[in-house]
């Protein structure tokens, strides 16, 4: 793919406000981490430890990259490594509940919009079925429910008490979940705009809907930051939107550029300055 000519034939204007919503969701992920810290937490520090997670996210897995940054950073920011690994978690499972809420609601707006075109072929909606039923006859199985329960029960006992905490502190609350909208509706955003950079037009609540889904299941991908999946997945849905192959190609090439690629260079300024400094 010949990225400049890709870049140089798009609309620039939207490439601009692209490019100033991805900075959004930078504060949208400092809120999101700091909203669920009681301690006091420097918004520039947090705020370079999330650029830093852009690197790590490069090297390693989704999530898990920005995840051991977060944790060593709150560590370094005085917190005990349990209440750190806590407050993480809680973020965390904040995140994928808000972000599950948000599909479910632009997937109802999206298909009560009036323009709304995505219509999933026939195979896909059996699979999706067949995968649903083979996860619901996995959970009938003892073992099977005992493996999920000794997973799961350790990550509750560490972010239970963290969010009773928190949620003694009502605008830390806010904080955390605000910061999550903002991360989530930035992305959105980004992704619309990259649409349009190409002159694609589908209604928000579509695009919402693609990018939701398409980041649920490249968390999902084993290649660092979902590398290959989330390229495939939101280039599929976007098409399946009544999107132009082509356009919605070079949309997400475009978008993953700028949320993806671009980052990383000011991600490896800000993890060697956060190690120079003691706090990572």
């Amino acid at each position: 793919v010949d990225l400049v000519t890709l870049v140089t034939t798009a609309d620039w204007r939207w490439i601009a406000a692209a490019v100033l919503f991805s900075l959004l969701t930078y504060f949208g992920s400092a809120w999101s981490l700091s909203g669920f810290v009681p301690e006091k937490l420097r918004l520039s520090r947090t705020l370079m430890a999330q650029v830093a997670g852009d690197f790590a996210t490069l090297v390693s897995p989704p999530t898990l990259g920005s995840i051991a940054i977060n944790v060593r950073y709150l560590q370094k920011s005085g917190l005990h490594p349990a209440l750190a690994a806590a407050s993480v978690g809680v973020s965390g499972v904040m995140t994928f509940i808000i972000h599950i809420l948000l599909l479910l609601g632009f997937t109802i707006a999206a298909g009560t919009a009036t323009d709304f075109t995505f219509d999933p072929p026939r195979a896909a909606v059996i699979a999706v079925g067949a995968l649903a039923v083979v996860v619901l006859a996995l959970l009938t199985v003892p073992r099977v429910r005992k493996e999920i329960s000794r997973r799961i029960r350790p990550l509750i006992k560490e972010v239970v008490p963290r969010l009773i905490t928190v949620a003694q502190r009502p605008m830390k609350l806010l904080e955390g979940i605000g910061g999550i909208l903002l991360l989530n509706l930035s992305y959105i955003a980004v992704l619309f705009a990259c649409v349009g950079a190409f002159g694609g037009s589908l209604s928000i609540a579509v695009v919402a809907v693609v990018y939701l889904a398409g980041a649920t299941i490249g968390q999902a991908a084993p290649t660092p930051g979902g590398l290959g999946a989330v390229e495939a997945v939101l280039a599929a849905g976007l098409t399946a939107a009544g999107l132009d192959a082509g356009t919605a190609v070079s949309a997400v090439l475009l978008y993953r550029l700028i949320t993806f690629w671009a980052p990383t260079v000011p991600g490896y300024i800000a993890l060697n300055k956060l190690t120079r400094d003691g706090l990572l």
